[in-house]
């Protein structure tokens, strides 16, 4: 409105977008990482092609895209036991388990975001393959 008499107006809209910056890596929810104590799965040696050890649970603050979460089986004791669904971060053996694969497993997987450049979280699962904790307890004794 200017200050002339009459006074005279106008209107104008504006919009306004708000890009989201990718200034936050993923969180992940789980497995927890704890200093003082090992979360460990279990997968029976009776475990066929398929079984669901477990699932690697993220989040990403930022918004859109660069909240898209993939999920990398980043190392493994044995690369050819498991793998890590790319979307769900379900982690799955992809054969069965025989009685000469290792008792303790552990796999690093890589959580990274849709964002350019992409951020990444790490974390360390543990499995034991064995049909009940204390047939593998002394194996953990250094935990």
């Amino acid at each position: 409105q200017d200050g002339g008499s009459p006074p005279l107006s106008s209107n104008v809209t504006i919009k306004l977008i708000i890009q989201d910056q990718n200034d936050n890596p993923p969180q992940v929810l789980y497995p927890v990482q704890t200093g003082g104590s090992v979360v460990a799965e279990m997968v029976p040696r009776s475990a066929d092609v398929g079984y669901l050890v477990t699932k690697v649970v993220a989040v990403d603050v930022d918004s859109g895209q660069n909240a898209w979460l993939s999920y990398k089986l980043q190392k493994a004791t044995d690369r050819a036991l498991f793998e890590v669904g790319l979307q769900n971060g379900e982690i799955r053996t992809i054969r069965q388990v025989t009685d000469k694969d290792a008792v303790k497993q552990r796999l690093t997987v890589i959580v990274e975001d849709n964002g350019q450049p992409s951020r990444s979280a790490t974390v360390i699962v543990n499995v034991v393959v064995a049909d009940s904790f204390p047939e593998v307890l002394s194996e953990f004794t250094d935990f």
